[in-house]
């Protein structure tokens, strides 16, 4: 067989090799980037301290899709519920007579 196309060969092997072991080490550090977003979005969630029913509410809005994050002049980042969304929920604490009063972000 032909030395250059050995060498050739051989060279492509080792290549594919590097390729494998490189794009496991990618995996395993995306994996840990994912994590440490996680880790960072609960340390987040948690800091709120919120009680268990507003954090239940902001929750499943996050889930829903209808939670709108709003930059405002008064703070960088506030939290903002939809007109609609806002009425819908404001009917539901009436119709149960929590006493709970939304305040409102303007």
């Amino acid at each position: 067989m032909n030395k250059k196309l050995k060498r050739y060969l051989d060279e492509t092997e080792k290549t594919k090799e590097k390729i494998a072991q490189l794009q496991e080490h990618l995996r395993n550090v995306q994996a840990m980037q994912k994590q440490d977003e996680d880790m960072e979005i609960i340390k987040s969630i948690r800091g709120m301290k919120l009680p268990p029913r507003e954090l239940f509410e902001l929750l499943c809005g996050l889930q829903e899709g209808s939670l709108v994050i709003a930059k405002g002049k008064e703070s960088d980042d506030t939290l903002a519920l939809d007109k609609e969304d806002e009425e819908m929920m404001q009917e539901a604490l009436e119709s149960e007579d929590l006493g709970y009063e939304m305040e409102e972000n303007s």
